[in-house]
Parts: C-alpha cells; sequence; structure tokens
C-alpha cells in the first residue's frame, strides 16, 4: 500500500470538501450573472 489508510481517507474528504466548495461557487456565480443580465434587459426596454 502506497499510502497508509488515513492519508487516502483525508485525501477523500479533503476532494469531496472542494468539489462541493466549487460546486457552490459556480452557483453563486451563476446566480448572480442571471440577476445582472436580468438587469441589463429591463434597462434596455426602460429607454
Amino acid at each position: 500500500m502506497l499510502y497508509s489508510f488515513e492519508l487516502q481517507l483525508m485525501g477523500v474528504i479533503l476532494l469531496t470538501a472542494m468539489c462541493a466548495g466549487g460546486v457552490s461557487l459556480w452557483y453563486k456565480r451563476r446566480k448572480i450573472q442571471k440577476e445582472l443580465d436580468t438587469q441589463e434587459n429591463n434597462d434596455e426596454h426602460n429607454f
């Protein structure tokens, strides 16, 4: 075995946490971008 079980377990936990954080950031950015797009569309129609 190349690594001990504890190090493998820690790696899996860290990888899972980083993936969850990445998805969370992507979702927040997408939500903000959609809000900005709708505001721009509303501004264009008002003029």
